[in-house]
């Protein structure tokens, strides 16, 4: 197939790193046989807006032809909603809808209908909302094993990579004086040096030293994780640390040879098998104990990050993730045109 993928190259707008979805939705796809072509919706909306952004996906269209266009949503409008309305009547379009958990009833559910299928990573969103959108399907982030080295020496004992948000810095700064948790990505410096809480010195910091405050691109990211003992899984959402998801690290590390303390979460249950696969904890104090007890059984550490690589390659590659999502949509073997739901071709 022709695929259109619809996703922002640059993570958080950082020109030095990769988004992990831009990596995600290109690179399986070729490896899987298509031809995958790109369009960066977030960069071309904050450059022309919306309106003109549609103008120029739908002219995308029409010069190129696709046989399936992948929308990334983000909780706005990139392009314009007309223009996507558009797009579906010209090619099948399916969109990936991250964190429904908080932006369903914003966002999602309002622009779900333009789409030939939308599709959401949250078992509860799917099954209360599938029967007013037939559209919807469910699905789950997945590996990708760019960069994952297995068998890398472990250097480095419990750590943390990724973007530090305010509601994360207690937590964090209880671990690293507790459990000894090295803390990497944006925002870092918010454990370790309480002054960059503050917005204004922050944004002098960064002015004057901009290598203190970014973001890691995704090679880095994987090489800590390749490194890394024990890595600290937080769930909670940014917009309120009490509300759980299943964020993409869950299975991007999983080839990584480290062993997941994540936090508990009966939504992981059909993924991976608690204190087999990975190590539940429930609270900070729970947390400390299991990342002291593991650093010092390390047979026992390594037998259970092994198992967590074995389920991740069997079944959480995001070639996996593609072959079930083009199987709801009628394409059995990856290739050919995607079939329109009944009730919207109706």
């Amino acid at each position: 197939m022709r695929i259109l993928s619809v996703v922002t190259r640059n993570y958080y707008g950082q020109p030095q790193a990769l988004e992990p979805m831009f990596l995600e939705f290109t690179e399986p796809l070729l490896r899987m046989g298509h031809v995958v072509e790109h369009f960066d919706h977030v960069l071309t909306c904050a450059q022309v807006g919306p309106d003109e952004c549609g103008a120029q996906f739908i002219d995308t269209i029409k010069r190129r032809g696709y046989d399936l266009i992948l929308y990334q949503t983000g909780g706005r409008d990139f392009v314009a909603r007309d223009a996507i309305a558009d797009a579906a009547r010209r090619a099948p379009i399916v969109a990936w809808n991250s964190d429904d958990d908080w932006q369903w009833e914003t966002y999602t559910r309002l622009i779900a209908p333009l789409f030939t299928y939308a599709i959401t990573t949250y078992p509860h969103i799917y099954n209360g909302a599938r029967r007013q959108h037939p559209n919807l399907l469910l699905s789950q982030w997945g590996c990708l094993e760019t960069d994952a080295q297995l068998d890398r020496e472990k250097d480095l004992e419990f750590t943390f990579v990724g973007q530090v948000y305010r509601s994360r810095v207690a937590e964090l700064r209880a671990l690293r004086k507790n459990a000894g948790l090295r803390i990497f990505g944006l925002g870092a410096l918010r454990v370790s040096f309480p002054p960059m809480n503050n917005r204004f010195v922050r944004n002098c910091v960064t002015r004057i030293l901009p290598a203190t405050n970014r973001a890691l691109a995704f090679p880095e990211v994987h090489a800590i994780w390749n490194r890394s003992k024990i890595s600290y899984t937080p769930l909670g959402a940014s917009t309120d640390s009490r509300m759980l998801q299943i964020k993409g690290r869950v299975f991007q590390m999983g080839l990584s040879g480290t062993l997941m303390l994540c936090q508990a979460c009966e939504n992981l249950d059909p993924y991976y098998t608690a204190g087999k696969e990975y190590v539940p904890f429930y609270n900070l104090q729970d947390c400390v104990s299991k990342a002291r007890y593991y650093l010092n059984h390390e047979s026992e550490r390594a037998w259970i990050a092994g198992a967590y690589a074995a389920r991740t390659r069997a079944e959480h590659l995001w070639s996996h993730r593609f072959a079930d999502i083009f199987r709801k949509i009628g394409i059995s073997r990856g290739t050919g045109v995607p079939r329109v739901p009944p009730v919207l071709a109706a």
